[in-house]
C-alpha cells in the first residue's frame, strides 16, 4: 500500500497551543489560561475543541504552560472526557517553555503525532469542517513531496473590523497551486510604503498573486516534518516571524507551505482571539451570527440556555429586567443577571449573576460572572474580570482592563487603555504567562479610588513572542503596537501613544505637485463607502436583501453602532430621491428601501430618531428648493407611516416634543406642515377610543 494511502487512513491528531507567551489579555489571565477566559460567556477553548471534533480530530493534545494544572481540572470535569465523545483530550504541560517554538520543540520529543495533524491556538473560532483542508494538504502533498504546511488564511480588507490594526501582511502567491511563495511582514506603525522579496520569487514564477488582505486564522495543517524541523532550528521561536520565513526564504531546506483562502462570508468563518481587539471584533461576529452555527443561543458547552430576541439580544431565563430598564441591541446577558432602572446596556456582553445598579451605561464592554456596578456608573468599550466590583459615580473609559476580584470608586473616572490588577506585576511569575517581574508599578489608592482595592499597571511593551508576531522594534513603536492590540483602539491611538517623533519620509508623501496625499478620516472614510455602496445598490437595481447584506457587512467593517446606521443608510437614501419628480420618487425610493431602513429600527426611540433625521434633511439639505421642503416632509413622514416603520404615537410624540424645543432647533414650517397630519392622527385614536368604549 502506498505511503499516501497509508496517511489517508492515519487517526487525525490536532495540537493546541494553550500558551501564547505575550502579556495581551494581562491582567485577565493572571488566574487561568488565556484559553479558559470567556468568550460570549463559553470558555474558549470550547469553541477549538468543537471544531476539531467536527472536523474528525480523534485525539488533541493540548500544550500548556502557564495554570496547566487548572487546565487539567477544566478538562477533567468537562463533556470531553465523557464516554460518548468520540474525540480524546490530553493536556501536555510543557513547563520550560517560553516560546510557541520550545513547545513544539517538548511536543516532538514525546512523538505526539506521527502523521498530518491540525496546528492551532487554544483561542480560534471557526464554523468550517477542517477534513477539507486536511484533503487539500493531503492532495498537495502527492503533487509536491517536499510540502510540509497548509495555512487557513481568512479574507479581510484594510477596513474590516477583524483586520489586524497592529499587522501589515502581503501573501505572494502562486494561482493555480496555492503555493504560498513569500510573506512580507510589519508593524502598521512603522509607515513601511514598500515590500522586499527575493528575486528568485519574480524570476522563477511567470505569474503571482499578491495579497494584503488576508489574515492568519492560526490554523494550520502540518506534516510530522514541522516539528522535526523546529527541534532541528533552536533559532525558530516565532511560527510566522522565524518559521514560516525561514523556510520560504531558506535556499537548503527546500521545504514549501501553501495557503488555503477563505473567500468571502460564504466559504466559512475562522478567527482567533490574539488580542482584546480581535476578542472584541470575533464577539461581535458571534452575536451578529456571522459565526453560524457557533451562536450564543447554540453554544457549544453545557452552560446557560439563550433565547434569540429582536435586535440580536440573548437572554438566559433567569434574567431579570428592571421595567425601566432598557437593553437596546447586540448583547448577551448571562444567567441570573439584573440591571435596575435607568439603566442602558448595549453591544455587550454580560456574564452570569452580574448586578447592573440604577441610571449606569454599559456600552461595548465585556463583564465577566459576578461584576457587580453601582448607580450612575459609564463603562465604555472595556473588559472586566470576574467578580470586580465598581462604585457608585464611576466613568471607566475605552480599552480598560480590570482583573478579578478588583474595586473601583467611587467617584472616579479611569482614564481609557488603563490597566489595574489585584496584585501589582512584580508578585507574579513571568515564565506562567504572568506578567513582566520588573514592570515599574506602583499601588495608588487615587487612582482606583478612596475605596478601591487594585493596582494600575503603566503601560508596558508588548511581548514580541506571541504565535503571529512577526517583528522586533523599539520601544517606542512597541507602545504604539500596545495600544493597537486593545480592545476599542484606533490607528490615531497608536499615534496619540507614540511620542514626538519626526519621519525622514515626509517628502516621499509629497505627490509630484508638492501636495501632500489627502488621508481621510475612519468617519469620512466609512460615509463615503456608504455612499458608494447605496449608489451602486440604486445603479445596479439589487434586490433589498442584498442591500441589506452589503450595508450589514460595511457595518461590520467600520464597527459602526446602530444609530450611526440608522442615520447614514436613511441620509444616503433621501439623497437618491429625484426632487424634479418628488411625490413618485419618494414614495418609490421608501417603498424600495423600507425593508433596509426597518433593519435599524428597533423601538419606539428609534423612530423619534428617524423623525429627527427627516425633519434634518428636509430642513437642510442644499439640493432642495425652499418651497418645496414642507411638502417633501410631510410626503417622507406619511411614507413611513404608510409602511409601518414608524407608528402614529411616535409620530404625535416626535412633534410634541419638537414643539417645545427652542427657536432655532427645529424648522417652524415644516411643523406647520406636519400639523393637520398629526391632528388627524389625534382624532383617530379618538375615534378608536370611542367605538372600544361603546362596545
Amino acid at each position: 500500500m502506498s505511503q499516501a494511502k497509508e496517511e489517508d487512513k492515519v487517526e487525525l491528531k490536532a495540537l493546541v497551543l494553550a500558551d501564547s507567551f505575550d502579556e495581551l489579555f494581562q491582567p485577565l489571565s493572571l488566574n487561568k489560561p488565556r484559553c479558559l477566559l470567556p468568550l460570549c460567556n463559553v470558555p474558549m477553548i470550547e469553541y477549538t475543541l468543537e471544531v476539531l471534533a467536527l472536523s474528525g480530530v480523534v485525539e488533541t493534545i493540548i500544550l500548556c504552560k502557564a495554570h496547566a494544572d487548572k487546565l487539567v481540572q477544566y478538562i477533567k470535569q468537562s463533556q470531553w472526557t465523557r464516554g460518548h465523545m468520540q474525540m480524546k483530550v490530553v493536556v501536555r504541560t510543557v513547563r520550560q517553555a517560553t516560546t510557541i517554538g520550545d513547545a513544539l520543540r517538548a511536543a516532538d520529543e514525546f512523538s505526539a503525532t506521527i502523521s498530518d495533524f491540525i496546528l492551532c491556538t487554544g483561542i480560534v473560532m471557526s464554523n468550517i469542517n477542517l477534513s477539507r483542508l486536511v484533503a487539500a494538504h493531503r492532495a498537495n502533498k502527492k503533487r509536491d513531496p517536499n510540502h510540509i504546511m497548509t495555512m487557513l488564511l481568512q479574507e479581510a480588507t484594510g477596513s474590516h473590523r477583524r483586520h489586524d490594526l497592529c499587522d501589515e501582511s502581503v501573501y505572494f502567491i502562486e494561482p493555480g497551486t496555492s503555493r504560498l511563495l513569500a510573506l512580507n511582514s510589519h508593524p502598521s506603525v512603522a509607515h513601511v510604503r514598500s515590500t522586499v522579496i527575493q528575486s528568485t520569487v519574480l524570476t522563477e514564477h511567470a505569474e503571482i498573486e499578491v495579497r494584503a488582505d488576508l489574515t492568519d486564522t492560526n490554523i494550520s495543517i502540518c506534516s510530522p516534518d514541522v516539528l522535526a524541523l523546529f527541534t532541528e532550528n533552536f533559532d525558530y521561536h516565532i511560527m510566522r516571524r522565524d518559521f514560516i520565513h525561514g523556510i520560504l526564504e531558506s535556499d537548503i531546506l527546500s521545504k514549501t507551505i501553501y495557503a488555503h483562502v477563505l473567500e468571502g462570508t460564504s466559504a466559512g468563518y475562522a478567527a482567533s482571539v490574539t488580542d482584546t481587539a480581535a476578542y472584541d471584533a470575533i464577539s461581535r461576529d458571534m452575536i451578529g451570527r456571522w459565526t453560524y452555527p457557533l451562536c450564543p443561543d447554540n453554544n457549544p458547552s453545557t452552560g446557560a440556555e439563550y433565547s434569540y430576541h429582536r435586535g440580536a439580544v440573548y437572554k438566559a431565563s433567569s434574567v431579570r429586567l428592571d421595567r425601566q430598564s432598557r437593553v437596546e441591541h447586540h448583547v448577551i446577558l448571562g444567567a441570573n443577571t439584573h440591571v435596575a432602572n435607568f439603566s442602558c446596556i448595549s453591544d455587550s456582553v454580560l456574564g452570569q449573576q452580574c448586578l447592573i445598579g440604577e441610571q449606569s451605561t454599559v456600552r461595548g464592554s465585556y463583564l465577566f460572572a459576578g461584576v457587580k456596578v453601582g448607580q450612575n456608573v459609564a463603562i465604555e468599550q472595556s473588559i472586566l474580570g470576574e467578580r470586580v466590583t465598581v462604585l457608585d459615580n464611576v466613568t471607566i473609559g475605552r480599552g480598560c482592563l480590570i482583573g478579578d476580584d478588583v474595586t473601583i470608586g467611587p467617584n472616579i473616572t479611569i482614564p481609557p487603555f488603563t490597566r489595574i490588577a489585584p496584585n501589582a506585576a512584580a508578585e507574579h511569575d513571568v515564565g506562567s504567562g504572568s506578567a513582566e517581574a520588573d514592570a515599574q508599578e506602583q499601588f495608588d489608592a487615587q487612582a482606583v479610588g478612596a475605596k478601591g482595592i487594585g493596582y494600575v499597571w503603566a503601560d508596558s511593551t508588548a511581548e514580541n513572542a506571541g504565535f503571529d508576531s512577526d517583528y522586533d522594534d523599539e520601544d517606542n513603536m512597541e507602545l504604539q503596537l500596545q495600544r493597537l492590540h486593545t480592545i476599542g483602539s484606533t490607528v490615531a491611538d497608536a499615534n496619540h501613544a507614540e511620542s514626538d517623533h519626526d519621519y525622514d519620509s515626509h517628502d516621499e508623501e509629497t505627490n509630484a505637485h508638492g501636495l501632500e496625499d489627502i488621508k481621510l478620516t475612519p468617519q469620512e472614510e466609512f460615509e463615503r463607502e456608504l455612499h458608494l455602496t447605496i449608489k451602486r445598490a440604486c445603479d445596479e437595481d439589487l434586490s433589498p436583501s442584498k442591500s441589506a447584506l452589503e450595508i450589514k457587512s460595511l457595518r461590520m467593517s467600520y464597527n459602526k453602532e446602530q444609530d450611526d446606521m440608522r442615520a447614514g443608510v436613511m441620509q444616503e437614501v433621501l439623497r437618491t430621491i429625484d426632487i424634479g419628480s418628488m411625490a413618485e420618487s419618494a414614495k418609490r425610493v421608501m417603498y424600495k428601501w423600507a425593508p433596509v431602513i426597518e433593519e435599524y429600527i428597533s423601538d419606539g426611540r428609534d423612530q423619534l430618531d428617524l423623525m429627527g433625521i427627516l425633519e434634518r434633511y428636509c430642513a437642510l439639505e442644499d439640493e432642495i428648493d425652499d418651497a418645496l421642503r414642507s411638502r417633501l416632509f410631510v410626503r417622507l413622514v406619511y411614507l413611513v407611516y404608510q409602511l409601518d416603520i414608524v407608528e402614529d404615537v411616535a409620530i404625535v410624540a416626535w412633534f410634541n416634543r419638537a414643539e417645545k424645543k427652542p427657536a432655532g432647533e427645529v424648522h417652524p414650517e415644516l411643523l406647520r406642515a406636519l400639523q393637520p397630519v398629526v391632528d388627524g392622527l389625534n382624532e383617530s385614536d379618538d375615534e378608536s377610543e370611542e367605538e372600544s368604549e361603546s362596545d
